[in-house]
This record gives C-alpha cells, structure tokens and sequence, in this order.
C-alpha cells in the first residue's frame, strides 16, 4: 500500500476515479456527474493543483481511495477532509483508514489544530471510519447537501 500527492500530471487517474464517485455513490457529494463529465483534462488538472488531494493504493496510476483538504476560511487553523471517496474492491480493506490517517499527520505537521468534513447522515461505514479516527459529531444542525441529502458535520481536535 502506497499513499501520494496527485498532481496536475495524475490528472487522468483523478478523472477516472472523481467520474466513478460521483456515477456510483451520487448522493454523498455536492457535485454531481453532470457537473463533471463533460469538462476538459485540464479543468482536473487545475483541480489538483489547486486543492490539495491524496491518494493511497498499490499502483499510483491506479487510486483505491481518494480525499482531499480544504482551508476554512472562517477558521485559520481548521482543514476540511473532502470528496472522500473509497472504490468498492478498496472497501473494508483499510485503504481508506490509511489515508484518512496520512491526512491527519499532515494536518498536524502543518499546525493545524482542528479537521472537519461532512457525511451524510446515512452514511453509517463512512461514520464508523471517521468514529475509529477520532471524529465526532459537532452537534451542529444537519445541512442538505446540493443533491438534497442531509449530512452531518464532524470535527477533530488535533
């Protein structure tokens, strides 16, 4: 297993992978296909240049699992775990755990004293995942995402 930083040049491996999230588990993020599948390689490449995103696996032209970070801009030392997304071979297998973890290591070394994402509130495997980790829920009213699913926000104290 192998954790790495995608880059403009792994476009074509987010691509694929992005395309495949948002075709077989439409509901868990705020994009939805449409949104993505007719856009140029370079719009995935200006993606990965700009926003910060891991991938963990055994062939780094293949990803198992993606996510990546986002600042808050209302907290400085807060990071956002995004676009979360496991294939379903990767599942159960501690792809995702390992890179959730990698991400952690880097909030901290980054300084970064808190890191938030949302889940759908259905989403109990996801939650599981992000419980053994550390997160918990913030108490905060559950907020629909773009597609109408309601997700739940979930914090960790670094």
């Amino acid at each position: 297993m192998m954790i790495w930083r995608l880059t403009p040049a792994d476009s074509a491996a987010w691509r694929a992978i992005r395309l495949e999230a948002l075709a077989k588990a439409p509901d868990a993020f705020g994009s939805r296909l449409a949104d993505w599948q007719d856009r140029p390689l370079d719009s995935f490449a200006a993606r990965l240049a700009a926003t910060p995103t891991y991938a963990v696996g055994d062939d780094p032209q293949l990803p198992l699992a993606v996510a990546g970070l986002d600042p808050d801009p209302d907290h400085p030392r807060r990071l956002w775990i995004i676009s979360v997304y496991a294939r379903p071979a990767a599942r159960g297998r501690g792809y995702a755990e390992a890179l959730l973890r990698h991400l952690l290591e880097i909030a901290r070394a980054d300084g970064m004293t808190e890191l938030a994402l949302h889940v759908g509130t259905g989403n109990e495997p996801a939650q599981r995942l992000y419980h053994r980790l550390g997160f918990a829920f913030s108490g905060a009213p559950a907020q629909m995402n773009p597609n109408g699913v309601p997700e739940a926000e979930m914090l960790l104290a670094l």
